[in-house]
């Protein structure tokens, strides 16, 4: 009986993480307010147009991201061109929820020391590539929604499909049947219990 228990619990556990990230870009976000944080963190007012490191310094601050050991922003004249990565015209599917810009772009990557609980800059770099975006569903359309690091400096690919493009019923059916199990396993687990 403890061992049903047990397995049940880690089948309920693991289910609730995977259900986490969406498996297909332009899925329904599963917060609200995804694609303004997204904003918040990677196209704030005010991004600085110096590598003066007290300016960066002073953005962090106002931004509250000083715990974030790497983070990257865009000027605001690229807000359409980062937006336009989850649509057909500027992306193509990558893995999960992510898509590949189908352009370069230029952006800012600021490292922060984070042990020194400081604020304190190690490095301010400006990189040029394709960007990966999370993108999610928010609102009507399609939007970043998390940046992901491109360290190895990928490119689309011509065999993936377009973001933005639907990826069907099947997954949103998935996603139901998926949550549908964690309710019956939490059901089944207070019976036992």
């Amino acid at each position: 009986m403890m061992l049903l228990t047990l397995m049940l619990l880690t089948s309920a556990l693991s289910l609730c993480s995977s259900l986490d990230v969406n498996s297909k870009p332009c899925l329904r976000a599963k917060y609200n307010n995804a694609h303004a944080t997204f904003l918040k963190r990677h196209l704030p007012d005010g991004v600085p147009k110096t590598w003066d490191q007290n300016v960066w310094n002073a953005l962090l601050r106002q931004i509250k991201t000083c715990n974030r050991p790497t983070q990257s922003f865009f000027h605001e004249n690229d807000r359409e061109r980062v937006n336009a990565v989850c649509t057909k015209a500027g992306g193509k599917q990558h893995s999960g929820n992510l898509c590949i810009s189908k352009e370069k772009f230029s952006f800012v990557t600021v490292r922060v020391n984070v042990d020194e609980g400081l604020c304190g800059i190690k490095r301010i770099n400006n990189e040029t590539k394709h960007i990966i975006l999370g993108c999610d569903e928010v609102g009507d359309s399609c939007r970043p929604v998390h940046f992901e690091g491109n360290p190895n400096s990928l490119t689309p690919s011509n065999n993936q499909p377009d973001c933005g493009e639907r990826s069907g019923s099947s997954s949103v059916f998935k996603a139901a049947m998926s949550k549908s199990f964690l309710v019956f396993t939490l059901v089944a687990l207070t019976y036992i219990l």
